[in-house]
This record gives structure tokens, sequence and C-alpha cells, in this order.
């Protein structure tokens, strides 16, 4: 037995020194008060031990339902004014079978056993007549009461109250004659017979201790019957009037007693219901019962406030300090809270180990649809009670694929506490393998001290990571040297390798990646390759080299790049990729052929634009024709400036158009700037819905400590990320942290709720990988993305390209496939021409579709950002986000330029006829006629028409791109 760890045990069978502690806290508290003036009303100044018996007598909790339960708040309490004087301290009890004038067997120190003597002059003072000592000569009672200077706190008359000691305080001698020590009123068999019964309470609405037909019933029920038993222990060493008893210090051995018996009812293994705020109480749980007991009435409902420590109302007065006209200490709460059902540790209590059947139902282990690649997590979950130690231990299995997730390991230990509820996990681990089920394994987990097993039965099945090869079209022409607006020295080509470079870095395994670029011809970059989702990647290092590579040259022909990219993507084995898409990036007007117009009709897969520049500078009304018929979408950036918004754009496009490719959502896209010696925290929520996730940081140069914090708090570092199972990698310009859901941090799984990115400057001042303002902050983007059953769609139409046009901001929520109906809020930030800003609500329509719209009377590019906040089907929070594009350019509405509109297009059906005119059977003989040479003019002309079939010079491609 250790002295302090918050146990209730037997008062005799604790080290008699720990008795003296438990005496002289008693005597302490009639030393300590509490605020106030014992004149006021209601009075104050009183002890903290006759506050007690004030207590005791203000309200009137016997024999009806409250009686348990308001009787264990009034000892707990009493344990915590005890543990204010010695934490050390427990309430320990008086076991009623054990005549307490001599316990045989009881601890009497130094290691021996013998006779305890709970009424003696060192502890409780006699066993009948006056109490006496030690309690007299610290003010308990004051024999003099009632006369001059001692006033009486049951005279009223004599000016006494509360705060005023009683007369005398007595013990009635009402024990068995003969040799101590006697059996007392209580027997074991009794004690187990009341300990079986099912039920609380009888249930009925008159609980009348007059009434011979409910006094006949009470033993048939837990809390009337051992209320009987109550009932017969205060007589036995005391006086049974509830205005009394409270003044004898002996009362909170009794009382802790009946409150131990309650645990024990309560922690019944076969029984867990019993634990649970909302069942514990069966049919009382909120019923209206009229009570007559020790001769008064009360009314009695276990949805009553606990008094008088919720407000401070008593039936007879009020009480101080929880009344609101003083202190205002009160604290409401009904005797469902979990502060009065859960029991003290009491050494009597059974250990008790449950599986907690809504987290494993039927005993199974279920990883049901693992990505393929991905390592999800699942836990074996126990409710453990206990107030002493329990281990469980993983005994036997699993095999693989399953395995037990290290850290935290095979074993979990619940140590000593209030025997509340403790959940405890041992985790385990599956990765997605082939699509479709995975083998059935199994799992044996041993409880030491209560020697039991648990056996699982482990199912999984993997479904296939939506896989994608992707072809990027990049821009290379002269117009690409640029500034981008962004700084005084980065360029649009900068901008672009930046941004193409992160795309493939953020890449998932088994995913592919194929380059083109054009000018005013196409070039292969790199084949459609796969991708092992690994930073080390080979594959990927050549990609990286071969976008660094692209340098501005040349005029545009976008159809050129476009038709490159779609037959290379077109030779791609369509069996290994559920989805082909296309990505055209460029910075400029299509001025050579081949044109966009040109090839639009052959397109076979998801096409996206992203355009670097104005509305004005970007052949936007041919690129959005092509997106909108392939089910893509276009991104126009707008002038870029020295924002940070600006700053990020073209990486957040990119990024943004491969969450959406791979099925994944934006959760939250926030920029900003961080400061030495500041800590950024941006939240973003995840819910249960949400398989994994993915959170980047992009910034302006390197020097972020970036790291994660769960909803519990526990922080995920780039060091412990892998023993979670997590990733984090280092890109360029961009670091991130992939990892399924539940992450297996902390005490508790993280999953739903608010997580937050931590962001600290930590002194690196490396060379900066796109140039910072000349400041010491360093800019950021963030963005959260989840793999998740929670999807927004966002999309925007316009009934025409010109200004005036009519934008129509559409979104659609689902989760798990359903609509989110009536459990979210959309709405669209919208950025204007003029880079004025104003948000539209999205109105919700049919279930889960929400719609705005707007006129586009502006010339220019409209940037648009759509939000959704909701909640889930259990109520927990989630966010999305999606980018948008619209123009209006004067004149859009015009048909797309083709190569058979060129005013060049025919040079070649102008040469051929003139050869044919020029033969000698032509017009070649009325020359010869005229003393003209045929051949020579025939030279001239194919002279000309060779010199223009070679394409254009240099200097012309400049020209035509604005370059020269």
């Amino acid at each position: 037995m250790v002295l302090g760890d918050g146990i209730r045990r037997n008062i005799a069978d604790v080290e008699p020194a720990e008795r003296d502690l438990l005496r002289d806290a008693i005597i302490k508290l009639n030393h300590l008060y509490y605020p106030g003036s014992r004149t006021e009303t209601p009075p104050g100044g009183v002890s903290w031990w006759f506050k007690q018996d004030e207590i005791h007598q203000s309200t009137h909790v016997h024999g009806g339902p409250e009686f348990l339960p308001w009787h264990r708040e009034v000892t707990n309490r009493f344990e915590e004014l005890l543990r204010k004087i010695n934490p050390q301290l427990s309430l320990h009890y008086w076991d009623f079978k054990q005549d307490p004038r001599g316990i045989q067997n009881g601890n009497t120190g130094g290691g021996t056993r013998g006779t305890v003597k709970l009424f003696d002059p060192n502890f409780m003072g006699s066993d009948h007549g006056d109490i006496g000592e030690p309690w007299l000569s610290a003010g308990f009672y004051d024999p003099e009461a009632g006369t001059s200077d001692h006033p009486d706190r049951d005279s009223t008359a004599l000016g006494g109250g509360p705060a005023d000691p009683p007369k005398e305080v007595t013990r009635p001698s009402n024990y068995p004659p003969g040799p101590i020590p006697q059996p007392t009123f209580l027997s074991a068999t009794e004690e187990a017979r009341i300990l079986a019964l099912p039920d609380f309470g009888p249930g009925l609405p008159q609980n009348d201790s007059r009434d011979s037909s409910f006094r006949a019933i009470k033993r048939n029920f837990f809390r009337t019957a051992w209320e009987d038993v109550h009932n017969q222990a205060h007589p036995y060493f005391a006086d049974i009037s509830p205005h009394d008893a409270f003044r004898d210090p002996f009362v909170y051995l009794l009382h802790s007693n009946v409150d131990r018996i309650y645990a024990m009812w309560q922690s019944d293994p076969a029984h867990p219901e019993r634990l649970d705020p909302q069942l514990v109480y069966g049919t009382e749980s909120n019923l209206e019962v009229d009570v007559f007991a020790a001769g008064l009435p009360s009314k009695q409902n276990l949805n009553n406030p606990v008094e008088p420590w919720s407000t401070g109302k008593g039936q007879y007065h009020n009480v101080r300090p929880w009344e609101p006209t003083h202190e205002n200490q009160g604290d409401p709460h009904d005797y469902h809270d979990l502060s009065v059902v859960a029991p003290p540790c009491y050494d009597t209590l059974p250990s008790t180990v449950r599986v907690v059947g809504v987290e494993n139902p039927g005993n199974q282990i279920v990883f049901d649809e693992v990505p393929q690649g991905e390592t999800a997590t699942r836990a074996v979950v126990f409710e453990v009670f206990t107030c002493g130690t329990v281990t469980l231990k993983v005994s036997s299995g699993p095999s693989a694929p399953y395995s037990v997730m290290t850290p935290p390991g095979d074993t979990v230990i619940v140590n000593s506490g209030p025997f509340q509820r403790h959940e405890v996990r041992i985790w385990f681990q599956f990765t997605g393998t082939a699509p479709g089920p995975a083998p059935n394994g199994s799992v044996t987990i041993h409880c030491v001290e209560t020697n039991k097993d648990f056996v699982f039965s482990i199912h999984g099945s993997s479904i296939k990571r939506p896989t994608i090869a992707v072809m990027l079209v990049l821009d290379q022409s002269g117009s690409m040297g640029w500034l981008a607006g962004t700084d005084a020295t980065t360029k649009r080509i900068d901008v672009l390798h930046l941004a193409a470079i992160n795309f493939c870095q953020l890449v998932q395994a088994n995913n592919a990646v194929g380059m083109v670029s054009f000018d005013q011809t196409a070039y292969p970059g790199f084949n459609v390759t796969t991708l092992n989702g690994m930073i080390t990647d080979p594959n990927l290092a050549t990609m990286i080299a071969a976008i660094i590579k692209l340098q501005p040259q040349g005029a545009t022909s976008i159809g050129n790049g476009i038709a490159l990219g779609r037959n290379t993507l077109n030779l791609v084995d369509a069996s290994k990729f559920e989805k082909k898409a296309m990505v055209v990036f460029t910075d400029g007007l299509e001025n050579t052929d081949l044109r966009i117009a040109d090839v639009a009709g052959s397109l076979n897969a998801q096409t996206f634009a992203v355009g670097l520049g104005t509305a004005e500078q970007v052949s936007a009304g041919a690129l959005k024709a092509i997106t909108s018929q392939t089910n893509g979408y276009m991104l126009l950036s707008g002038p870029l400036s020295p924002s940070v918004d600006d700053l990020f754009r073209l990486q957040k496009y990119f990024l943004q158009i491969l969450a959406g490719v791979s099925n994944t959502s934006i959760v939250t896209d926030p920029n900003g700037t961080i400061f030495p010696d500041k800590t950024v925290r941006i939240p973003f929520q995840l819910s249960e819905a949400d398989i994994d996730a993915t959170t980047i940081l992009l910034a302006d140069r390197r020097g972020v400590n970036f790291s994660i914090q769960t909803p519990a708090g526990d922080i995920m570092t780039p060091s412990s990320a892998r023993n979670l199972g997590a990733k984090y990698a280092i890109g360029t310009n961009m670091n991130y942290y992939r990892f399924t859901l539940p992450l297996a941090l902390g005490k508790k799984p993280a999953h739903a709720g608010t997580w937050y990115a931590i962001l600290q400057i930590h002194g690196n001042d490396e060379p900066r990988v796109a140039a910072a303002p000349s400041r010491t902050g360093i800019r950021y983007s963030f963005s959260a993305q989840a793999f998740t059953n929670i999807r927004m769609d966002a999309c925007l139409s316009q009934n025409s390209l010109q200004p005036g046009a009519s934008l129509t901001i559409s979104a659609t929520l689902t989760e798990y496939g359903r609509p989110v109906e009536h459990r979210a809020k959309v709405r669209a930030e919208v950025e204007l021409p003029d880079h004025t800003r104003t948000t539209l609500s999205l109105s919700e329509g049919t279930a889960g579709r929400f719609q705005a719209s707007m006129a586009a009377t502006l010339a220019g590019v409209y940037r648009i950002r759509v939000i959704a906040a909701g909640a889930t089907f259990r109520g927990v929070p989630f966010t999305r986000e999606h980018l948008l594009s619209a123009i209006a350019i004067p004149g859009g509405d015009n048909p797309p330029i083709t190569s058979g509109t060129s005013t060049t297009g025919n040079k070649g059906d102008v040469c051929k006829l003139a050869e044919c005119l020029l033969s000698p059977n032509a017009f070649g003989q009325v020359l010869e006629e005229h003393k003209v040479d045929p051949k020579t003019v025939l030279t001239c002309v194919e002279t000309w028409c060779k010199a223009n079939h070679a394409g254009p010079t240099k200097q012309e491609l400049a020209e035509r791109e604005g370059t020269a």
C-alpha cells in the first residue's frame, strides 16, 4: 500500500502513521475558513469542517434516487479538502462487517498485524458518550455553548449559527453486549446479496418510508436496500438524525463505505452500463419522485442540479461560497455528470477490461478500401476501469500482410487513477496491395492482471488508387524571357520551371508524367514515365533536368505543342492508368501554325490550361474552348505583381490541377509572411471522412521549420514522421508531409479536428530559390490537401467571353457520394480586373448544389476562390477550396484562328500556278514572241517560292513574338 496512490482502503489496513495524518488533516479543517462574516446572510466565515454540517443541514437528500450520488459528491468534496491540506491523503472507509471498537488483523504498524481500535483518543475519540479527544480540544464542539460568549450553532436566539460549534457531539452505546469484537449489523452474505441486485431503484414516483408496501419492496432494489443498511450504520455508532450526523468525523468513514459498495455495484464487469452516465440509474434516470424519509418530505429527480454545489441553493437555506450573491462559485451539474457517476478508487474494485464494440464490432479489425500503396493504421480499442495497473500485450499474431505498429509497440500499460473509463489502443498496420480482398488474419491480446485473452479477426481490402498519366505541354517561346512581374529579376521561364518541377515532385507513386515543349515548333522533352513517389527517384531527376533546360526562343505555336503532347500521350498503354490528362502552359498569343483550333477536335484526354498574363496577352478564348470540351478548366494569372499572392500563383495553379486529376481535395490554401522570432500557426480541418492528407509548404527561400500539430496538441516533425508511418520530403522551394489517417501520434489517434501547420524561422539564411523582397521575413504559401470522401466540384460557366458576360459559379459537395445537404455554406471571393474584391454567397438549390452569378462588366481576368465550410454526417467541421478564372475580352466571342485563315496560307498554290503559266505551252510562248525569256522569269519565281517555303527567319519569328 502506497501513501498518496489515490486509493481508498479499509481504514484498519492503512499504516497507523497515515491514520494520524488523516486525523490531523480533519482537525486542520476546523482552522481554515470560507470567505465572509458570520453575521452576513447567508453566513460567511464558516470553517471548512463546520461547512460540512451546514451543507448537510441545508439539504435533505435521503430516501430517494438522489441519496447515493449526492453522498458520493459530499464525500468526494470532503476528500478534496483533505488533499488541500495533505495531497497524499485518501478518504478511507470503515467496513460495516467489522466492529470498529476492535478490528482483528488490522495494521498495527511496523509490518505487524493485530487489533485496531478506531475509537481511541489518538484517532476517532470515544465510542460512547461525548466523542472527547482529539475533537474537544480542536473545537469540534463546546460544552459551554449557549452560555455567555459561547454561541451555540443550534440556537439562533443566542446568536449562534453555522460558524459556531454545537454544545455536544455524542455516540450512544448501541453495540451488542459481550466481548469485543461482536458481529455487526451487516453480514458478508447480506452484502453479497445486495451487490447482486440488478436494478438501481424501484422506479416508483412515490418513495414514502411510512408506506408499508414501499418498505416491503425496498430490499429488492440496490439503492433502497443499501440505504437501509446505511440507516442501521448511523445509530450503530452515533445519532441517526441527518441534522446531527455530519458533526462527527466518523461519519465520513461510514459514508466512504456506503460509496464503496455503490462503486462495487457499478463496476460489476457484467454490467458496463452502470458506469454510463445515461444508463446507470435505469428507470429512475429522469423520474420525478416524491420522497418522505427521516421525517421530512422532498422532491427528487436525477436531472436536478446537485446542490448546494451547483447554485448554492439548499432546501432550507442557501449556502456560500456557491450561492450567487457573494462568491458565486457554483458549478452547475446534475447527477449524470461524470464527476458524480465515476466511482472513486477503492481497494475492492475489480480491474475491468472490455473491447469497445463500436470501434471493433464483433472483435474485428477492419482495413476497408485502403488505397493501393498506402499504409493505413487501425487500433484495437479497449476500455479499462482499474484502480491498479493493467497490462495489455499482443501474445500471438498478426501475420502478413498485417503487423503491429512500432512505435508505439505491442504493449500498453494503464496505471492507477480514478476509476473512470480509460480508453487504450494497440495499433496495427496494413499496406494496400493489389485491389480486392486481402488474406484474413488474427491477433490475440492478453491481459496480464486478469489473465484473459482477447482474440480479434483481421480483414482488409485494397482499392486501386486512381492512377493518371499527365502530359505537360510547356511554352518556351521567346516571350517567356520577359520579366514575370513578381520582382525585378524573375523571368516567366523561372516561374514555369518552379511550378512544373513542384508538380513532378508531388506526383504520388504509380502515376506518370511526360513533357513536351513548344515555340514555333514542338519538341519532345521526356517520355511519359511512372514515378515511385520518392524525391530520390532517378526518373524525377531526369524530368527536373529537362524542365530546367527549357529556355526562351522563337515564336508561339500552341497547336504544335498540343498536337505533339496528344500524340505522345496516345502512345501510353491505357490499361496501366485510369485516366490521362494534359496540362497546357503558355504566356502568349499563338502566332504561328498550327493553331489551337486546328487540333481541338482531336483531343481525347482531359485538358487543363494555365495562362501567364492578361486576357489580351494569352489565347484565352481558344484555350477555354478546348478545356471546356474535355471537362477540364483554364486558370489565367492576370498581371502578376510583387504581392505574396502573385508570387505563388502559378505554383498553386499547377498544384490544384495535380490535386484534381488525382482525386485529391484542397482543404485550405493560405499565403503569408513569417518573421524571425515569430511562430505562425495555420489551422486546417480534417474529418473522419478523410483517408490521407498532404500538407505542402512553398517558400521564397529556405529557412523555415515546418511541423504539424494534431488536434490533441501532439507534434509531428520531419524526424518523427517516418516512425509514424508518414512521409516528409524536401523539394525545390517546397517541403511537404504526406500521411494516412488516423495518424498514430499521441495517446489517442489523430484524425478528425483542427490541425495546425507550425512555421518558425530557424535562422538558416540559405540562398533564395525565388528572389524575396529585401526584408528578413520569408514569404510562404501553405496548402493542406486530402484524399477524401468529402469532395467539392467547383466550376465556372459564362455565356460570353466579352465584357458584360454573365458568370455562373457552381459548387457541388458530396460525402461518400451523397449530397452534403443543408450542412455547408459556400462563398466565392472574386478579384475583379481592377483588383477590387467582392464576395458572393452561393445559395443551395437542390441538395448539396450551390450557385451564384455575377456580371463581368470589366474587361480582363476575374480570379475566383471558392470556399466551402460545413460539417460531416457526424458533425465534424470540414473546409474545401478551389480556384477558378473567368475572362472578358473585347471580341472574345470571335471564332478562334485556324491555319486556313492565315494570309500566307496559299503561297504554295501561287507558286504552282505561276510555274504552270510560265510553261512553254502557256504564257511562255507569248513571252518569247515579245522577246522575254520565259526561263529567266520562271527562275525568278522559283527562287521566290523556295525562299518562302523555307519558313520564317529568326528575325521574322522574333517580330511575331514581339521579342525583336
